[in-house]
């Protein structure tokens, strides 16, 4: 391996630590080829700027990194970069709460400090997104996936007026799993809900909205087009015409009688958007703050919560679980 300097070794350790829940010292120090001292040094270093790295001795000995009460710097890929900037952007479309500047002040942070050719693609994909009235993804759903390759191309394409060819899967009766070839002018992307939409004219179909998590390659062609006018006026309307108006999006406030360190230590892995608050009676407790199309779904989530809990602000969320709860009690207890 060729010699790398202190701070070279310390982002690749960081990377590395970031990758994987837990690794042995043995794995870090065999990946960093350097051995056990300097390995121990290295991740002091790190602790020293911010970063909570848990570690347990003995021969079965691993590393790995915890959550703090600060935010240290982060290390990403040229494709997770992409990906962030994605969610940022897609983050945009939902004004509420100023969360829309909140992410573009983000994205605006990340693109100063990006390689030239990372940078190139995250502001194509800023400039080739069509922002509306497009909920968001709920809190609790996960995203389509996306290949980031596909989204720079893309977006880049959308940006520069140019004309690509896509292999889109597809997900419809006998048809299903099978590719088809488009040839096609991209007008915009659009985020609603879990998923990317890109607006484009087939050259063979006309006027066409897909889904980006089923196109499986798309490849520049360098054939510039002159770009027309959106159906419906604009993208998202044009998307909206096409697929209707977003399902309505239910929230709710969860208030959990545990402090948030608990809750954190417990649920982070798999939820967000907790705030520490107090009960009536000065308790540390935790509110949990849950969003979904499907009052099902949030209904679902709650099973997560080992504490008591309170739902604060969702009549139709508490009628569901006290009709659920007879159903509940039952199978707990069939006698």
């Amino acid at each position: 391996m060729p010699e790398q300097t202190t701070t070279e070794r310390a982002l690749r350790l960081l990377e590395l630590l970031q990758a994987r829940r837990s690794w042995s010292g043995g794995e870090l120090a065999d990946r960093l080829g350097v051995g056990g001292r300097t390995l121990r040094r290295d991740v002091e270093r790190l602790r020293a700027l911010g970063y909570h790295i848990e570690a347990r001795r003995g021969p079965d000995g691993s590393y790995w990194l915890t959550t703090g009460s600060d935010l240290p710097p982060l290390v990403f890929t040229p494709d997770e970069a992409l990906a962030v900037a994605a969610a940022l952007a897609s983050s945009a479309a939902n004004g509420a709460a100023g969360g829309g500047e909140v992410a573009l002040t983000a994205l605006a942070k990340m693109e100063q400090v990006m390689p030239q050719a990372v940078r190139r693609r995250v502001r194509a994909l800023r400039s080739s997104i069509a922002l509306g009235d497009t909920p968001n993804a709920a809190a609790g759903a996960y995203p389509a996936p996306l290949n980031a390759d596909v989204l720079a191309v893309l977006a880049l394409a959308c940006r520069d007026a140019e004309q690509v060819h896509l292999r889109v899967m597809s997900t419809e009766g006998a048809e299903t799993g099978r590719e088809s070839s488009r040839h096609v002018e991209p007008a915009a992307l659009v985020p609603r809900q879990t998923r990317w939409f890109l607006v484009c004219r087939d050259l063979d179909r006309g006027w066409r909205v897909l889904r980006v998590d089923r196109i499986t390659r798309a490849s520049a062609t360098g054939v510039r087009f002159e770009p027309r006018e959106v159906p419906e006026g604009d993208p998202v309307a044009f998307v909206t015409s096409q697929l209707g108006a977003p399902p309505r999006k239910h929230t709710a406030t969860i208030l959990i009688h545990a402090p948030i360190e608990q809750v954190q230590a417990y649920m982070g892995g798999f939820a967000a958007d907790f705030a520490p608050t107090t009960t009536a009676t000065g308790q540390a407790a935790t509110h949990w703050r849950i969003a979904d199309v499907r009052l099902e779904v949030l209904a679902g989530g709650l099973l997560w919560v080992r504490w008591p809990f309170e739902v604060i602000d969702s009549p139709e969320l508490a009628a569901l679980l006290r009709d659920r709860a007879a159903a509940f009690a039952f199978a707990a207890d069939p006698r």
